[in-house]
């Protein structure tokens, strides 16, 4: 029985969206199929065509790629069959994204989310590598990311999946790679025919034992890539706006009001972008773009956990909490903000996410 990462979260974790999207991308990254060949000679491959070639575009994908007759379109010169199987493949497709969450949106762009998922699928994706008999090293699991187009069928550009990619490669390695599930198949062992021989896995460099097979901390993994996503974000952008408006604030969370103390006589708070600077959102870099909050808050409002609704002059918070203290609270900041920025962010991470 080969075990990858979409089997063992099936097996070993909790159902949540993130797994309904890391099964998403299990299916765009299917290539079975022989272009230019039609029909049965291709059963998955058309999916992941679609993804590279129509759905993603400048960084992201398109909310208008996803629409009935784009997919119709894109099916009918990809596939054989009647009308009703075309329909039924567009009807099924469709609702995947449904089931993900990324449908129905307001925006022009799909937010993907990720964030949250996104080193369960570089180890899904190396880990399909690796059985296909692909090389167990660095530099050739970095080179697939690359050539398989894989930030595409993430929905993220392709500096934000090599840099992630980058930071991870190494835990996957000293994890044992695919032989991390080695304690797994032996508690689900599954009999298999003595004429067929196994197939051969290159072998890890350090080999895990049975104890770290269990796998890294996923949200341990998550925290890491989240975190350096946003240290490279706070290198590009202009220091002494998000210094004066910190200051401004007195480093108290525009949220909780928290002022965390590190020091005798010294705080600390973050500035967060409300629009993201950079692709494929190209957020301003001004006051009126920026919030001051402390750590958490800061994490759970780049998340969609927390969300701010304009009413007049003050802003609301909303939670996808609703038992949290701060959901539905009002805020009135003492700096302008731009109201299409805050709009945006309601709409990006709208309920469902």
């Amino acid at each position: 029985m080969s075990v990858d990462e979409l089997v063992f979260q099936a097996i070993r974790r909790p159902h949540t969206i993130d797994f309904d999207r890391l099964a998403l991308f299990a299916f765009h990254l299917n290539n079975v199929g022989q272009p230019p060949l039609r029909g049965p000679s291709r059963p998955a491959l058309w999916a992941n065509e679609f993804v590279r070639n129509v759905l993603w575009r400048n960084g992201a994908w398109q909310t208008a790629a996803l629409d009935q007759a784009s997919i119709d379109r894109f099916i009918a010169a990809k596939m054989i069959g009647g009308d009703q199987v075309r329909t039924k493949a567009r009807n099924n497709y469709r609702y995947f994204f449904e089931l993900a969450g990324y449908l129905p949106t307001r925006t022009p762009t799909v937010n993907a989310g990720a964030s949250s998922w996104i080193a369960s699928a570089l180890f899904l994706a190396w880990d399909r590598y690796l059985l296909d008999g692909g090389r167990n090293t660095e530099s050739a699991l970095l080179a697939h990311v690359r050539s398989e187009e894989l930030h595409k069928l993430l929905g993220v550009t392709d500096a934000n999946a090599i840099s992630n990619a980058r930071i991870l490669v190494k835990g996957y390695l000293s994890a044992g790679s695919v032989r991390r599930f080695s304690l797994i198949t032996a508690l689900f062992p599954v009999a298999t025919p003595a004429a067929t021989p196994s197939r051969h896995v290159p072998s890890p460099s350090p080999t895990a034992t049975s104890s770290e097979a269990e796998w890294l901390d996923q949200d341990g993994s998550d925290e890491t890539v989240e975190r350096s996503v946003v240290s490279r974000l706070a290198q590009k952008r202009n220091r002494k706006i998000a210094s004066q408006l910190r200051l401004h604030y007195k480093h108290a969370c525009m949220f909780c009001g928290v002022r965390l103390q590190v020091g005798e006589g010294r705080f600390y708070s973050e500035a967060a972008h409300v629009k993201p600077l950079g692709k494929p959102h190209d957020g301003p870099d001004k006051t009126d773009n920026l919030l001051v909050l402390c750590p958490n808050h800061h994490l759970q409002f780049d998340r969609g956990v927390l969300r701010l609704k304009v009413e007049g002059s003050k802003l609301r918070i909303v939670s996808i909490v609703p038992s949290d203290p701060l959901h539905n609270k009002l805020i009135a900041p003492s700096h302008a903000l731009d109201t299409s920025c805050v709009n945006w962010h309601f709409d990006w991470f709208d309920d469902k996410r």
